[in-house]
C-alpha cells in the first residue's frame, strides 16, 4: 500500500518538529512569564457549540468539519480554541477573575490550502477572562512584541477596533442590517490582499453605489503616524460607534507608548473574519513578507463568554500559528541532543556510567552500533550535534575525555565535570 498524507495535513520530521517545539517553549515561557496557566480543551465538540450564534460566524462555519458518533451525534472539530474556552468556563464557574489563560492543540478548518496556511494546524492561544480595562488588550500586545523579538522575527502588529469598523458603515450611510455589514467588513479585509480595485469591484457586487464605496475610501485611505490617524478618524467618525472605537485606539496607543512597544502600526481596514469580536483587533505580519499569511492574530470579545455563562465575562486575547510562524524560520537543529558519546574499543559496563552522569545536566546521544569513528562523527554531522565525545581505554586511564567541537573541529581532552560546564556555557 502507497503512504498518502491527505492535502492538507502534514507528517513532520524531527528537524521540523525540533523547531516546533522550540518555538512552543519561547512562546510557553512568555507566557508564563505574563502569568498565564495552561488549561486543554476536547479537539472533538458537540456541533451545536461550534454553530451557536456566539460562535466564529458563517465564514468560519463553511470550514468546519462535521460528523456523526455511533449513537447519531452532531459532532464538529474544533476551529479554533476560543469558543471551546467558552464551554470550558461554563463547565468551571469557580474560575477566580481575572483569569489568564493558555492552551495549545489542534485545530481544523476545511478551507483552501496555500503557504502556511493548512487544514490541520496548531494553535497556541492565550486569553485574559474578565477584565474591560484596555490594560489586558495591552498585555497581548506586550506579549506579541516579546515572543517575535526572542524568535529573532521583524513584525509589525496591525491595530484596529471593530467599532470603527461598523463606524465606517454608518460614515457611508449603508442600511444597518448586521449580516449586511458583516458581510462588506469581510470584504474590506480583504484590501491588503487583493488591492482597492477587487475590493472595489466585491462591494458593488455586494450592492453597494459609487457613493457610498467612495465613502468608505475616505477612511481606509488614511495615512500618517498612528497619532495622526486617530486624530483624522475622530474628526470622521462622530458617531457613537466612531467615538467608542477612537477613544479606545487612542488609549491603547498611549499605552503602548509607556510600555514601550514598537511595532504597532493602526491600520483601519484591518477587519479579522471572526464575528464574536466587539473592539480592538490585531494581527501580526511580517515585514519582509516572506510569509505571506498572518503569524498571530486577535481581539477583544466582550459578549461571547459573557453570553454562554450568563455573566459579565468581558474577553481579549491571541492566537500565535505555530505553522506559519515556523514557516518564517530557519531550521537550526536536526536533533535536541547536545552531545554525541563515541565509545572506542570498549564494553558496555565502562561507557555507559559516562553516558548516565553527562545525562544528569544534558542532552545526550551515543553510538549504538558500534561502527567507527568516521561513520558516527558523520552521523553527529548529519543531525547538528554540536559535540563529540571520544571514549577509550587511554580516556579512562588518565580520567580524561576527549572532546570535539563539530562546528569548529577543535578538539581539547578535559575531565567529565569540565566537558559539562563548558557545554552549559555554550548552550
Amino acid at each position: 500500500m502507497e503512504a498518502e498524507v491527505l492535502k492538507g495535513t502534514k507528517n513532520y520530521i524531527p528537524e521540523e518538529q525540533v523547531l516546533r517545539e522550540d518555538v512552543i517553549e519561547i512562546i510557553r515561557k512568555a507566557l508564563q512569564k505574563y502569568g498565564f496557566n495552561p488549561i486543554e480543551t476536547s479537539v472533538l465538540q458537540p456541533y451545536a457549540l461550534l454553530s451557536s450564534k456566539y460562535g466564529g460566524g458563517e465564514e468560519i462555519l463553511k470550514e468546519c468539519y462535521r460528523l456523526k458518533d455511533m449513537g447519531d451525534r452532531e459532532l464538529g472539530l474544533r476551529y479554533e480554541l476560543t469558543i471551546t474556552l467558552a464551554a470550558f468556563l461554563l463547565e468551571n464557574p469557580g474560575m477566580k477573575m481575572p483569569f489568564r489563560r493558555y492552551e495549545i492543540g489542534k485545530v481544523f478548518r476545511d478551507g483552501p490550502v496555500k503557504q502556511a496556511r493548512i487544514r490541520e494546524f496548531t494553535q497556541f492561544d492565550f486569553d485574559i477572562v474578565g477584565a474591560k480595562s484596555g490594560l489586558a488588550d495591552i498585555e497581548i500586545l506586550a506579549i506579541y512584541e516579546n515572543v517575535f523579538r526572542k524568535l529573532g522575527l521583524d513584525v509589525e502588529i496591525q491595530l484596529n477596533n471593530r467599532k470603527i469598523l461598523f463606524a465606517i458603515m454608518e460614515y457611508a450611510g449603508i442600511d444597518n442590517n448586521s449580516e449586511t455589514q458583516a458581510s462588506i467588513i469581510l470584504t474590506i479585509d480583504k484590501l491588503e490582499k487583493i488591492g482597492k480595485g477587487e475590493v472595489s469591484e466585491e462591494l458593488i457586487r455586494k450592492g453597494l453605489n459609487e457613493k457610498q464605496i467612495n465613502k468608505i475610501f475616505e477612511v481606509l485611505d488614511i495615512k500618517g503616524s498612528n497619532e495622526e490617524i486617530i486624530t483624522k478618524l475622530s474628526e470622521m467618525l462622530t458617531s457613537e460607534n466612531g467615538k467608542e472605537g477612537v477613544e479606545e485606539l487612542k488609549k491603547l496607543i498611549e499605552l503602548a507608548k509607556a510600555y514601550d512597544l514598537k511595532n504597532i502600526i493602526l491600520l483601519p481596514s484591518l477587519a479579522r473574519g471572526l464575528g464574536y469580536y466587539t473592539g480592538s483587533i490585531y494581527e501580526v505580519f511580517l515585514k519582509n513578507k516572506k510569509v505571506k499569511s498572518s503569524l498571530a492574530a486577535g481581539g477583544r470579545f466582550d459578549k461571547m463568554i459573557s453570553n454562554f455563562v450568563g455573566k459579565d465575562l468581558p474577553a481579549v486575547g491571541g492566537s500565535f500559528g505555530l505553522d506559519a510562524i515556523c514557516s518564517a524560520l530557519e531550521p537550526k537543529k536536526k536533533s535536541n541532543a547536545q552531545v554525541y558519546v563515541i565509545p572506542i574499543g570498549l564494553p558496555e559496563e565502562k561507557f555507559l556510567p559516562i553516558v548516565k552522569k553527562l545525562r544528569e545536566t544534558l542532552n545526550v546521544d551515543f553510538d549504538l552500533s558500534g561502527r567507527g569513528i568516521s561513520k558516527n562523527l558523520d552521523y553527529a554531522n548529519k543531525n547538528k550535534i554540536p559535540y563529540c565525545i571520544f571514549v577509550g581505554k587511554r580516556e579512562l586511564e588518565e580520567n580524561k575525555l576527549k572532546l570535539k567541537d563539530m562546528d569548529t573541529g577543535e578538539e581539547k581532552t578535559l575531565s567529565l565535570e569540565e566537558i559539562i560546564n563548558l557545554i552549559k556555557k555554550s548552550k
